[in-house]
């Protein structure tokens, strides 16, 4: 079956630094350049279990997949850089190993380098450069060189849940970091009675640690941030609700 999953894209022509604009390619997750340095851990939990269900499912598996082609960016000395799906890679590196994934090549600038890629990058809003406890902007050069090294942001984790609850909406406009921005909002107005009463790093904790810690508290931290979400302060973030 490991040898199946292996092969599950044989029929994508392998990316390189030639594949056109436009055209869906295959390329192993370790060559994938990360665009931001952290995931939402919680959202990871919930990938790995729909992911493990498909494991022995390979059709399955694959048509999930090919319908989430990873946008990349070629360029800066010809690397893969993707600048979506960082959650779906960081899964399938965990659950699968180092699969061949499709990939969707968004811009081809191969003859682009150092300076002028890092610029087009932030032009087109492709880059992310803060750490998981939302410092930054850092320069690209501390940008996690691989997907398995992207570190945990509690708070990203918590702008996914109530996204999901519809306390804001994501949408083709607004899409490109929202949940990091929301993320950021939410991380300058909670904290978590866990991180308080532990003192824990909040790089090494996760919702799902709140929640069975105290399920009363973490109660009251989604009915806040869904309280904040239609707040007037919340008004200038992307896919805001209102009231």
């Amino acid at each position: 079956m490991v040898s199946d999953i292996k092969k599950l894209f044989d029929y994508l022509p392998e990316c390189n630094d030639k594949s056109k604009q436009g055209s869906i390619n295959r390329l192993l997750v370790s060559k994938l350049k990360p665009t931001q340095n952290s995931v939402g851990y919680d959202e990871i939990f919930k990938k790995r279990k729909k992911i493990k269900k498909m494991k022995d499912k390979t059709e399955k598996l694959k048509d999930y997949l090919i319908q989430r082609a990873i946008p990349i960016i070629i360029g800066n000395n010809s690397n893969y850089y993707l600048i979506d799906h960082h959650h779906l890679a960081y899964t399938i590196w965990q659950e699968l190993g180092d699969l061949s994934l499709p990939v969707e090549v968004i811009k081809n600038w191969s003859m682009i380098e150092g300076y002028s890629f890092w610029k087009a990058m932030c032009k087109n809003n492709w880059l992310y450069p803060f750490s998981g406890d939302g410092a930054g902007p850092l320069p690209p050069k501390k940008l996690k060189n691989h997907i398995k090294d992207l570190e945990n942001d509690i708070f990203r984790s918590l702008s996914w849940v109530i996204r999901n609850k519809y306390g804001y909406v994501k949408s083709p406009q607004n899409a490109i970091f929202a949940e990091f921005k929301w993320g950021n909002f939410y991380r300058s107005r909670i904290i978590f009675n866990k991180q308080i009463k532990d003192q824990l790093d909040i790089n090494n904790l996760t919702l799902q640690q709140v929640k069975k810690d105290d399920k009363e508290n973490y109660k009251e931290l989604i009915d806040l941030a869904m309280y904040l979400a239609t707040s007037e302060e919340a008004r200038d973030l992307p896919g805001y609700r209102g009231v």
